[in-house]
C-alpha cells in the first residue's frame, strides 16, 4: 500500500521536479576566458554548476543564493584565484570553507547578511590578500578571526556597524597596506584603539563618513601612514578636535575635508588648523569645509605641505601661506574669487600645478597676477566665467615654464596676436567650448613651436583662416570637432596645407559633405583621422598621402558605395570604421563587398557595419552578406530557349517568304 502511495506521489509531482531540473540545466554561466574565467552573476543558482571546470581561476558568482559556505562548496576548484560572492544571501561561513583553495587571492563578500564566521573559516586560503566585507552587518572586529589571515594586503570593512578600530591582540599581518572603515559608527578614537595600527608602516587607513567627534591626543603619535582619510568626519565638532588628536602623525596624504553634496556646515575658524603644526603631511585635502572667517594665521602650519586641495571652501581670497613653504600643487576649484590676483600667488612661488576651475564668480584674469610663478607648468582655468578682455599677453606674462594651459568651457574669448608671447614652452592648449575671436591674418599661435596638442573643438574658429596653424611645426594632435567648413567642403587648399607633423586629426561633427582630392596630402605623418558624424557620401581615401599605416574613422556618415579603387592601396596595418553608414549590398557594390570580406580584420565595429539596401538585406552585417551577381544557370537556360525559339521563328518566316515568291512565279 505504501509503495502504491509513493508511486502515485512521484507520478503526480514528477513533472514539477522534472521541470525544475530542466530549468536548472538551461541556466549556464558565461565563459569569459576558456577554462579560466566564468560569470554566473544573477542566475538564481544555489550551488556551483558542474559546467564550471576544475581549472577555473576567476569566478563571479554574485547575486545568487548560497545561504551558507561549507568546505565542499568550492573544494574542487583548486586553481581559484578570484571569487566574487556579492549579495548571495550568505548567513554562515563554516570551518575551512576555503580549505582547498590555497591559491585564492581575492574574496568579495559584499552585501551578505553574515551572522557567523567560524574561527577557521579562512584557514585553507593561505594566499588570501584581499578581503571585502562591506555591508555585511559586522558589529565589531572581534567578529572576525584574523589568526588565519596573516597574508592580507587589503581589508575592506565599510558600511557596517563597527564602533571601534581596535584590533584584537596577538595578531600579525605581514603585508597589510589598506584598511577601510568607511561609513561605520565610529565616534571616538583612543590611544588604545590605534595601538595596533601604529605598528604598520605605510598604511592607508580610510575612516571617511564616520561621525568622529574626538580623537585622543597622541592616538597616532609616531604613526607612519601613507594615506589617512577622514573625509566627512566630525559633523558636530570643530576640525581642531580631530587635528589635535593626530599630533605626532607622519603621513603622505591627509584628507580631512568633506563631500560636496552634504548640507551640514563644516566651518573652519582661524585657529582650527593650528593642529597641523604637529603633523607631517605632504598632501592635504580640506575640500568643502567652509572658511568663513579668514586671517593670515589660518594656513600658517603648511610649511612642509607639497599639495593642497582647497576645493569648494567658499574662498573669495586666499590667506597668505606660511613662509617659506614648498607647495608644488594648489587646487582652488569651485570657490568665489573675483580676480586671479586674489590668490596671493607670490606666497607660493614654487608651485608647478595650479587649478582654479569652476569658479562661482566672474573671474577677472587681471594682469601679471601670476608672474611670480616662474616654475608653473600646469594651469587649469576651465569652466570659468572669465571677464571679457583680450587674452592672453599680459594675463600669463612671466609664466616662462608653462607647458599645459586649459581654458575650456568658458565665455567668448578674443585673442591677442600673438596670444602667448612669453609662454613659448606651451605643449598642450585646450580651448574646448570657447568661442575664440581671432583678428588679423596671422596666427595667434605662431610663436608656439613646442606645442604638441591643440584642442579647438566647438571653438567656432574660422576654417577659412589659412594661417591659423602657422608656426605649429611640432603639433601632433589637433581636435577640431564641431567646427564648420564653408559649404560643408574641405578644399584641396586648406588650413592643413602647412608643414605640420600631425599624427592625429579629429574633424567629427563638422557637417562635412565633401572632402576634395589631396586635402590631406601635406600631412605625411598622419596616423589617425576621425571624420565620424558628418554627411560624407564618399569614402575619400584619395585625400590622404599615406595609407600604409592609418586609422580612418568614417562612422555615422552617408556612404553607400565604395569604388574599389579607393581601398586597394590601404595596407593590412591600417584600420577602418564604416559603421552606421547606409552601405549598399547590391551588385553595384560587389567589388567592395568582396574586398571587405577578404580584409575584414582591418575593420572596426563590424557588428554595426551593416547593409541599408536592398530591403531584403537591411541590417545584415557585411561579413554575412552572400549575393550572386551576373547570370545564373536558370537565366542562361532561359536565354538559350528564347534564342532557339527566335531562331526557329526566323527560319520559318524566311521559308514562308520564299514559298510565297515561288508561288508568285
Amino acid at each position: 500500500m505504501a509503495f502504491a502511495v509513493c508511486f502515485v506521489f512521484l507520478l503526480v509531482f514528477y513533472p514539477v521536479f522534472a521541470k525544475e531540473s530542466d530549468q536548472s540545466l538551461e541556466v549556464t554561466c558565461s565563459e569569459v576566458i576558456i577554462n579560466k574565467s566564468y560569470s554566473c552573476e544573477g542566475l538564481g543558482l544555489r550551488e556551483i554548476p558542474n559546467t564550471i571546470p576544475n581549472s577555473t581561476e576567476v569566478l563571479d558568482f554574485s547575486f545568487n543564493s548560497l545561504f551558507a559556505l561549507y568546505y565542499w562548496v568550492f573544494s574542487r576548484l583548486e586553481n581559484l584565484n578570484f571569487l566574487d560572492l556579492s549579495r548571495c544571501s550568505i548567513n554562515w561561513i563554516y570551518n575551512d570553507a576555503f580549505g582547498n583553495n590555497t591559491r585564492l587571492d581575492t574574496v568579495i563578500l559584499t552585501g551578505n547578511p553574515i551572522l557567523y564566521i567560524a574561527d577557521t573559516a579562512f584557514l585553507g586560503a593561505t594566499s588570501l590578500q584581499h578581503l571585502y566585507l562591506q555591508e555585511t552587518s559586522i558589529p565589531d572586529l572581534s567578529f572576525i578571526s584574523f589568526t588565519s589571515l596573516k597574508s592580507l594586503v587589503t581589508l575592506h570593512l565599510g558600511s557596517n556597524y563597527i564602533s571601534s578600530i581596535r584590533f584584537p591582540q596577538n595578531i600579525t599581518f605581514y603585508n597589510l597596506t589598506l584598511v577601510s572603515f568607511a561609513l561605520n559608527r565610529i565616534n571616538t578614537i583612543s590611544v588604545q584603539d590605534s595601538e595596533f595600527l601604529k605598528q604598520i608602516k605605510n598604511l592607508t587607513l580610510i575612516l571617511k563618513g564616520n561621525n568622529i567627534e574626538y580623537i585622543e591626543p597622541s592616538s597616532f603619535n609616531h604613526s607612519d601612514f601613507h594615506h589617512l582619510d577622514l573625509t566627512g568626519c566630525g559633523w558636530n565638532t570643530d576640525i581642531s578636535s580631530l587635528l589635535n588628536g593626530l599630533n605626532g602623525l607622519t603621513t603622505h596624504t591627509l584628507r580631512i575635508g568633506t563631500f560636496g553634496d552634504i548640507n551640514i556646515n563644516f566651518e573652519i575658524f582661524p585657529r582650527s588648523l593650528s593642529g597641523l603644526c604637529n603633523i607631517s603631511v605632504k598632501e592635504l585635502s580640506l575640500q568643502y569645509r567652509h572658511m568663513s572667517q579668514k586671517s593670515q594665521e589660518t594656513l600658517s602650519c603648511l610649511i612642509k605641505t607639497e599639495r593642497l586641495d582647497l576645493t569648494g571652501m567658499n574662498l573669495d581670497f586666499l590667506p597668505r601661506l606660511s613662509q617659506p613653504n614648498i607647495l608644488k600643487e594648489l587646487i582652488l576649484n569651485v570657490n568665489q574669487f573675483s580676480s586671479l590676483c586674489d590668490i596671493n600667488a607670490d606666497s607660493f612661488p614654487l608651485v608647478t600645478h595650479l587649478h582654479i576651475a569652476g569658479n562661482e564668480d566672474t573671474l577677472d584674469l587681471g594682469a601679471k597676477c601670476l608672474e611670480n610663478l616662474s616654475n608653473l607648468t600646469y594651469l587649469d582655468l576651465s569652466h570659468n566665467d572669465i571677464r571679457y578682455a583680450k587674452c592672453c599677453r599680459t594675463q600669463f606674462s612671466g609664466l616662462h615654464s608653462l607647458s599645459h594651459l586649459n581654458l575650456s568651457s568658458g565665455p567668448p574669448l578674443p585673442l591677442d596676436n600673438p596670444a602667448f608671447p612669453e609662454n613659448k614652452q606651451l605643449e598642450v592648449l585646450d580651448f574646448t567650448n570657447v568661442h575664440l575671436i581671432i583678428d588679423g591674418l596671422s596666427s595667434p599661435f605662431s610663436n608656439l613651436a613646442n606645442l604638441r596638442v591643440l584642442i579647438l573643438s566647438h571653438s567656432y574658429v574660422n576654417t577659412s583662416h589659412m594661417q591659423l596653424l602657422e608656426g605649429l611645426t611640432n603639433m601632433v594632435f589637433l581636435n577640431m570637432e564641431g567646427i564648420s567648413f564653408y559649404n560643408g567642403t574641405l578644399k584641396s587648399q586648406n588650413l592643413f596645407s602647412k608643414d605640420l607633423q600631425l599624427e592625429t586629426l579629429i574633424l567629427s561633427n563638422c557637417d562635412l559633405q565633401v572632402i576634395e582630392k589631396q586635402a590631406f596630402q601635406k600631412l605625411k605623418n598622419l596616423k589617425s583621422v576621425d571624420l565620424s558624424h558628418n554627411k560624407l557620401t564618399v569614402f575619400a581615401t584619395n585625400a590622404f598621402g599615406n595609407l600604409s599605416d592609418i586609422s580612418l574613422n568614417f562612422a555615422f556618415n552617408l556612404i553607400a558605395t565604395v569604388p574599389i579603387g579607393l581601398v586597394r592601396n590601404i595596407s593590412d596595418e591600417s584600420t577602418i570604421n564604416l559603421s552606421y553608414n547606409p552601405i549598399d549590398c547590391s551588385c553595384s557594390n560587389i567589388e567592395f563587398l568582396t574586398w571587405y570580406k577578404q580584409n575584414e580584420r582591418i575593420f572596426l565595429d563590424k557588428a554595426n557595419t551593416t547593409c541599408a539596401s536592398p530591403p531584403s538585406l537591411a541590417g545584415t552585417e557585411l561579413t554575412k552578406v552572400a549575393i550572386t551577381c551576373g547570370f545564373s544557370l536558370k537565366y542562361i537556360i532561359l536565354i538559350v530557349i528564347i534564342a532557339l525559339i527566335c531562331t526557329i521563328l526566323i527560319v520559318w518566316l524566311v521559308q514562308c517568304y520564299r514559298r510565297r515568291i515561288y508561288l508568285a512565279i
